[in-house]
């Protein structure tokens, strides 16, 4: 098992450190812009809210796809090669967003560019545990970087969301930026590892197999998922949310969404420390019961809960990365990458159910009732997340 504080020589930590925080926030700004401009996509090829649906619903068919099939080749192919594979399909996408304006190219592009970029922030929280010694602490900075990106494609798309060329220089500038990753990316030397041998379709189905037969699978799956319509369903929805029903204008809804997603962001630098003293496990029962509680109380009271919705944020902040890690720690280390992939994947149905019917479920029942799905989502993943605790045990290596 390779040392975390001896793989990497001090002259190469600047890139390490370099190509995370670079990647966090190129990574974050990406899937940040979605939300932001969906409204401009309603406007611009004349969509339904259902058809709205289907661009956020295409985005998590391709973390379906990516993480379910990337998380086995992440045990099974040198990390930086996959790394840099995936890193190239994520910029092809990118590229096709600034040369094209047409609505199925970009239901397409969403495939590959939203599933690229999960599959590779879900990959660098996999790997930081070969790369740092303290993984607890460094993942939350690092999606504190990723939470930079969020919040400024959020607070900056929103102000400038009023065409399509906008769109276009968004891309241009993570696909430059892109492109400095993989320069940092070139330069890091990654510890040696023991690739699993390859036993065909009857060793992965078998290697699935041996993820689902874990007590925890089940529960964790649930968990990923609820979380999943809970952060995902504010930052997709938020500003049609707040524009077309709690009557803020477009823009001071995205500052909303970025002052949410602000407080996600500030919360993994505030919390990163207390994370690594408090346990990972504890920490994500004490942060998600606060989360569930702010969360419910502010979109119950509407416009009179914005402040407790947003502060809803900071409790967010530290569940995701910890998550990641928690579900390494339910498998032998050998079985991370698969394990992280297929749950997360799975859980991704999670999402796509969620937008495949909310579009419509606005159409039909209005906002009032709809958006009441995601505090009980929140919810669900607090209950959970405390049943798993008392019902499943790590693995012990």
């Amino acid at each position: 098992m390779p040392n975390p504080l001896s793989a990497p020589k001090q002259q190469n930590r600047c890139f390490i450190l370099a190509y995370y925080i670079l990647m966090m926030i190129v990574l974050g700004a990406s899937d940040g812009l979605r939300g932001v401009f969906l409204p401009l996509f309603e406007d611009t090829f004349t969509l339904t809210k259902t058809q709205s649906s289907m661009i956020i619903m295409c985005s998590y068919v391709g973390n379906l796809l990516f993480l379910f099939i990337g998380g086995y080749f992440l045990d099974r192919m040198s990390k930086k090669r996959f790394l840099f594979t995936v890193t190239l399909l994520w910029m092809a996408a990118v590229l096709c967003y600034i040369l094209t304006e047409n609505y199925s190219v970009l239901l397409i592009c969403m495939i590959f560019s939203l599933g690229a970029s999960t599959m590779l922030s879900t990959s660098l929280n996999v790997v930081t545990p070969l790369l740092f010694a303290t993984p607890a602490f460094y993942i939350n900075i690092f999606n504190f970087t990723n939470g930079i990106g969020i919040f400024s494609a959020q607070n900056i798309g929103g102000k400038v969301a009023s065409d399509m060329q906008a769109w276009h220089i968004f891309n241009l500038v993570l696909l430059a930026l892109g492109i400095v990753g993989l320069f940092f990316l070139w330069r890091i030397p990654f510890p040696k590892q023991e690739v699993p041998e390859n036993k065909g379709i009857r060793g992965t189905l078998e290697s699935y197999k041996n993820i689902l037969k874990n007590p925890a699978c089940k529960y964790l799956i649930c968990i990923c998922g609820f979380y999943y319509v809970a952060e995902h369903g504010l930052q997709n929805w938020m500003v049609t949310y707040g524009s077309e029903y709690l009557g803020y204008t477009r823009e001071r809804a995205a500052l909303y969404l970025s002052i949410f997603f602000g407080g996600i962001t500030i919360g993994r630098l505030l919390f990163a420390s207390l994370v690594q003293k408090l346990n990972p496990a504890r920490s994500i029962a004490i942060f998600a019961g606060i989360g569930a509680v702010l969360y419910l109380v502010g979109i119950l009271l509407e416009r009179a809960g914005i402040i407790p919705l947003l502060l809803s944020g900071l409790a967010f902040s530290i569940l995701w990365p910890t998550i990641v890690l928690i579900i390494g720690t339910y498998y032998p280390r050998a079985q991370n990458g698969i394990a992280v992939g297929f749950i997360t994947a799975v859980a991704t149905l999670f999402d796509i159910a969620f937008n495949a019917g909310f579009g419509t479920l606005v159409e039909q029942l209005g906002f009032a009732v709809s958006i009441k799905i995601l505090p009980l989502a929140a919810l669900l993943f607090f209950l959970l997340y405390v049943v798993m605790r008392k019902r499943t045990k790590p693995y012990a290596e």
